[in-house]
């Protein structure tokens, strides 16, 4: 199909109705009014309220409920849990606490925010959200089809694993890809010209890409990517997005373009057999894992047991084992998760030991190794005895301090 055609009947699957929007607008606004009697004052914000909402099986809607004072946040949860809710409520942890009435089909995500005029001077991210919407929403009010391009990257992206700024996704989030789309012009224009530009700065807050680098913290600058957000000039809105993620995004991205299909916006699920028949032709190890966590479900949970499976993959490295494919799976939902890998593994590795010239710690080292040593460059080595399994049970000592267990699930050449 050419391209065209492609995106048409895509933007029929997304679109949400003028009918559902009214609909969710309706819950939204009810419940702002139940906060208002109470004497909050509350917005929608997020996708709803900037016209870039796509169909899920289960929409949410933020309501940023905005305080004067940090410290008046702690009335929040004692107001809601005296109010008549439309749906069951939950803490969820995070940079900030905030809380879920699922209502069913909608989860209303309550979301305390301290109001600020200056975006240096804000506590929390989350208090320059408001900001977002109004940034979103005007250059909607200047390019209305801008929208339906902003959909469309946010379905292609929630299909091929690339969407969310959760940390165990550490993929774009839903208000990067709308400055992104809007930057470049357009949702095809943004997958070919995000493969040439790195650093974007879309209201030429700064001379050049080097004052960017320098006027940035460093920390936001880890990344593969550099997003001035239009709203705070030293914030990096794609600091949170993780090499890997974005190196797939890329990939797939490349094959959309080159054939486009729908089948590129249908989620796109762990290649588990690809990944078994890919091992067998390289004569690799091929692991399943299974990760399990008692820390709160969705983002904490996920976060934890993404962090143990990195911290597996950086150890098996260390250990010169070819790690070929990494896969990581958790729906945002439970406390169980999956950890595929293909790995060309090696048994012996050389270890560089003391110096020839330094007797003491030479013998030493010979004592120690055994007939394992030899000398090489100057420098005793020994040959040590590694493989995956070995790796795996090494790691497992560091469950508890990882907040996470592992298991081998399947394992073989």
């Amino acid at each position: 199909m050419a391209m065209k055609e492609v995106l048409k009947s895509e933007l029929e699957l997304i679109s949400v109705s003028d009918e559902e929007v009214s609909r969710l607008e309706g819950v939204a606004l009810d419940f702002i009014k139940s906060l208002k009697k109470r004497g909050l004052t509350a917005y929608i914000g997020g996708s709803l309220a900037k016209g870039t909402l796509i169909v899920k099986e289960k929409q949410d809607i933020d309501i940023f409920v905005v305080f004067d004072y940090s410290e008046d946040i702690l009335k929040l949860e004692k107001i809601l849990k005296k109010m008549k809710l439309p749906g069951e409520l939950k803490l969820v942890h995070g940079s900030r606490d905030y809380f879920h009435v699922d209502c069913g089909d909608v989860v209303l995500e309550v979301v305390p925010v301290v109001e600020n005029k200056d975006p240096e001077l804000a506590e929390n991210v989350t208090d320059v959200s408001l900001s977002h919407v109004r940034y979103v929403k005007g250059e909607v009010l200047k390019n209305p089809k801008i929208a339906d391009e902003i959909k469309f990257a946010k379905a292609f992206c929630r299909a091929n694993r690339c969407y969310g700024a959760e940390g165990y996704i550490r993929g774009f989030s839903g208000y990067s890809l709308e400055i992104l789309v809007i930057y470049f012009g357009g949702f095809e224009k943004f997958l070919k010209g995000i493969r040439k530009k790195n650093v974007i700065d879309p209201m030429k807050y700064f001379k050049s890409d080097r004052e960017i680098m320098r006027e940035l913290n460093a920390n936001k600058l880890q990344g593969p990517l550099v997003v001035v957000d239009p709203t705070y000039k030293f914030r990096n809105v794609c600091a949170g997005l993780g090499l890997l993620t974005f190196e797939k995004f890329l990939e797939v991205s490349e094959k959309f373009l080159k054939s486009p299909s729908l089948d590129f916006f249908k989620r796109r699920e762990v290649d588990v057999k690809g990944m078994k028949e890919f091992a067998l032709k390289k004569k690799a190890k091929f692991l399943e894992l299974e990760f399990r966590t008692d820390r709160q479900e969705g983002d904490i949970a996920g976060t934890k047991m993404n962090k143990f499976f990195r911290f597996f993959v950086k150890e098996l490295a260390k250990n010169e084992q070819g790690v070929l494919r990494v896969e990581f799976d958790y729906s945002g939902v439970g406390k169980k998760a999956k950890g595929y890998l293909v790995v060309l593994e090696k048994n012996e590795v050389e270890v560089c030991g003391p110096s020839i010239g330094l007797e003491e710690q030479a013998v030493k080292f010979c004592e120690g190794k055994g007939n394992a040593v030899f000398k090489k460059k100057g420098f005793w080595w020994w040959r040590k005895r590694v493989s995956v399994d070995r790796v795996l049970e090494f790691v497992k000592g560091f469950e508890k301090e990882m907040g996470a267990m592992v298991r081998e699930v399947k394992s073989g050449k």
